[in-house]
């Protein structure tokens, strides 16, 4: 019996340990989905390519094909049916304008698709640092007030023994109330963090202990005007911006197009007929004019569209620049436990009152968050660098 049970806790204790152990990014990284911004890209490319599709050889869309029959009602033949077979074929006389969406296709696609996985992986390492920083500020606040709970007892028992005010006790509630708000607050913004996390992979459902980033990697050297216009970001841009070009130009020649040929063979009694010419579809008044006004005002909008998009990017670039170089380069979070522990005895001995101890403590505990948020911060801006610029690994 004793083998069993043996073996039985040491499964025990495997599984508590292997509960305990902190998911690490690369984890999270293994049982990634796919990102939104990938199925959005695939969503356009498909697009464009069905558009190809539709276009395809010398068709303007699908043939037409249509069958009729009907019995003859002669009295020369009496019992026999007629039949007919008829085809339209819409015609597309621009082939040029589809080649040159698909020679632009086939060079966007590999910059989008880099592009949706850059922005993928800055949205999962974002996910991460924001579940990772949201718990442990959650941390923080929950020894927080453990403490001024603590307080709270020390303050109660020296005013009941005469050594202090009672106001004494009404600071210290004061805070314990505003501790206990803090906590909430912290409890729910872990929480988002957390189903923002299992949104973008498979971890477990319930909260469960990250690893720490790790240490800050050395920041690369850089030219970053040399560098912005290599950025595969702003390629993919630049291609999309094509892209739209060439799609709306297609558009308007599918439109334009009126020409259809047709044929039809037809069986009538003992006689067979056969018919092969071209018809065309006439527009009605403006209705050419209107779709060149409509392409062109599609195709400025798309270009002001990419102007934006670039400029928002360069900014963004700048910013993240700019920002990396007045941030810190602390990777390390102060322990204050031991000065806490110091404050707590002299607030026991009676040394330190509740008024003089309590703003000691929220000193200390607004450093320790403003390191991790540093850290955060430092973590968040190398992730964003290297999204944005090509040969950077932070």
């Amino acid at each position: 019996m004793r083998l069993p049970l043996c073996g039985a806790l040491l499964c025990l204790q495997a599984l508590q340990a292997a509960a305990q152990t902190p998911i690490t990014y690369d984890i999270i990284q293994a049982k990634a989905r796919p990102a939104p911004e990938q199925w959005r890209t695939e969503s356009l490319l498909a697009e464009h390519h069905l558009r190809l599709q539709e276009s395809r050889g010398f068709l303007r869309e699908g043939p037409t094909l249509s069958f009729q029959a009907g019995p003859r009602r002669s009295p020369s033949a009496p019992g026999s049916t007629d039949k007919g077979f008829e085809v339209d074929l819409p015609l597309f006389l621009s082939p040029r304008l589809r080649q040159d969406l698909e020679t632009s296709l086939g060079k966007a696609h590999p910059m989008l698709k880099e592009a949706a996985q850059r922005e993928g992986a800055l949205r999962l390492r974002r996910a991460y640092l924001d579940a990772w920083l949201a718990t442990r500020l959650l941390t923080l606040r929950e020894t927080d007030r453990a403490t001024v709970a603590g307080w709270l007892k020390v303050a109660k028992a020296r005013v009941e023994a005469g050594a202090d005010p009672a106001f004494q006790v009404a600071l210290v509630e004061g805070e314990s109330l505003k501790v206990q708000l803090e906590w909430n607050e912290a409890q729910l913004q872990a929480l988002q963090a957390w189903s923002a996390l299992v949104a973008l992979t498979e971890v477990p459902e319930k909260a469960t202990p990250l690893a720490d980033p790790g240490p800050l990697p050395a920041r690369p050297a850089m030219d970053l005007d040399q560098q912005f216009k290599e950025s595969p970001l702003r390629k993919a841009l630049v291609a999309q911006a094509e892209l739209e070009a060439r799609s709306l130009r297609l558009q308007e020649a599918q439109s334009l197009s009126r020409w259809s040929l047709r044929g039809s063979h037809a069986q009538e009694g003992d006689e067979k007929v056969t018919r092969i010419g071209m018809a065309v579809r006439l527009p009605r008044p403006g209705e050419s004019e209107a779709i060149r006004r409509s392409t062109e005002a599609q195709l400025r909008v798309r270009q002001g569209e990419a102007r934006q998009a670039l400029a928002d990017l360069e900014a963004r670039c700048q910013g993240v620049f700019t920002q990396l170089q007045n941030a810190g380069s602390s990777d390390k979070v102060p322990d204050f436990t031991q000065a806490l522990g110091a404050v707590s005895l002299r607030l026991e001995e009676g040394r330190e009152r509740p008024s003089e101890a309590l703003p000691i403590r929220r000193q200390l505990l607004e450093a320790q968050m403003a390191s991790l948020r540093q850290i955060y911060t430092q973590h968040l801006l190398l992730a964003e660098l290297q999204t944005l610029l090509p040969e950077v690994k932070p």
